[in-house]
């Protein structure tokens, strides 16, 4: 899929405006704290401990931008569809080169049977064999620039760069261009127009617990919200 990642300025500026346009909502630049409503002030931890196998870390009632609260391999249809269209055949777990997509089991979060992502443990290269494979479409073959598996935020309270020290491991881990990580001064924010939420940074974190995790992405704010 990287050959999917253009080279041409112009078309770079069209793919970042295009993956902009579904998620211009969302919130940009900002910590992780500001990004879900309702923040558990331990969230950090416990992505990283649970790896969001039961999905204790996060709002009862959140639902990210795909009607779910767990993370799917790219591609991945709105949850209803998705569920309409997987057939449970497991072939995308096949084909990860990687072996970082999980078939579901009971007390994990997603429907028994499904494929889903743990990209706090085990992060996506965002190679696209899982999206060749699937013989239904519920996961779609989708331009790397538009795929949006989560959000990956940051932990002001332990991040290297929050505290004034030189770290740009994020930053290099990125396999994104434009990359999603910039910094203001020492500081690393996620620009959600284009992070893909792949946890390849999350992995590059030198702090342990990471710093850096992917949450769901939240869905689009109501008119009127903030």
């Amino acid at each position: 899929m990287s050959g999917d990642l253009p080279t041409d300025p112009d078309k770079r500026k069209a793919m970042r405006q295009l993956a902009g346009e579904a998620v211009k909502h969302a919130t940009r630049l900002v910590p992780g704290s500001r990004i879900v409503e309702n923040w558990d002030g331990a969230l950090f931890q416990k992505l990283y401990e649970s790896g969001m196998h039961r999905n204790t870390a996060l709002p009862k009632d959140f639902k990210d931008m795909h009607g779910r609260k767990f993370f799917r391999p790219p591609g991945a249809l709105f949850e209803d569809k998705f569920l309409d269209a997987c057939s449970r055949c497991a072939k995308c777990v096949v084909a990860c080169p990687e072996n970082v997509i999980f078939v579901a089991r009971e007390g994990d979060g997603p429907p028994v049977g499904t494929p889903y992502l743990k990209p706090n443990h085990a992060p996506c290269t965002l190679c696209g064999e899982c999206m060749e494979v699937c013989p239904t479409g519920a996961l779609a073959k989708t331009p790397v620039g538009e795929i949006r598996i989560g959000i990956a935020v940051v932990e002001p309270d332990t991040c290297l760069g929050y505290l004034q020290k030189d770290c740009k491991a994020c930053h290099e881990a990125c396999p994104l261009e434009p990359n999603a990580i910039d910094f203001d001064a020492t500081m690393p924010k996620v620009d959600s127009r284009i992070c893909t939420g792949c946890g390849l940074c999350v992995k590059a974190c030198p702090t342990k617990p990471p710093s850096i995790v992917v949450l769901p992405r939240p869905a689009r704010s109501k008119k009127g919200d903030k």
